[in-house]
């Protein structure tokens, strides 16, 4: 599942440089609130070693060139 997705960095629920952890993070915050969004655990493009997770429904599907405060991601889990 190495699909590239897109996101702004200010909408992170967590981040972390152990894929596991992040995944961990996730699974916390949807055991906490399982009728929200789904989640999506992304590896940094620019940082290879670093994984953020995200509501699914923050993820940006129109990227403009000039919109830099969009970041994209390797999509690496959907909780």
């Amino acid at each position: 599942m190495d699909e590239m997705v897109f996101f702004n960095p200010g909408d992170a629920i967590a981040n972390s440089k152990d894929f596991g952890e992040a995944v961990r993070g996730a699974q916390i915050y949807k055991a906490k609130d399982p009728y929200e969004s789904s989640l999506i655990v992304a590896e940094d493009v620019s940082d290879n070693k670093s994984f953020v997770v995200y509501f699914a429904k923050d993820e940006k599907s129109h990227v403009k060139n000039s919109d830099k405060s969009v970041i994209p991601y390797h999509l690496k889990k959907k909780i």
